[in-house]
């Protein structure tokens, strides 16, 4: 058993979730800066498409977690 405190956990997966929209923000500012540098999509945007979808689910099973814990807490 976890022997951590019930908001401890929820502090540790609030950061998490702060620190996944911060990387999906990042990924969505370079994959805008090549559409506006290139005319056809490349393997480059490709590339950060697959890495946005990759951090979009992570973020989604994130959430997830948080809102069970929170369901759990009350």
């Amino acid at each position: 058993m976890n022997m951590e405190p019930k908001g401890y956990e929820l502090l540790k997966i609030e950061t998490e979730i702060g620190k996944l929209e911060k990387e999906l923000s990042i990924h969505f500012e370079g994959l805008k800066k090549d559409e506006i540098d290139e005319d056809s999509v490349s393997e480059n945007s490709i590339y950060k498409l697959q890495k946005m979808n990759v951090c979009c689910l992570k973020l989604l099973e994130t959430y997830r977690e948080y809102t069970n814990r929170l369901k759990n807490n009350r």
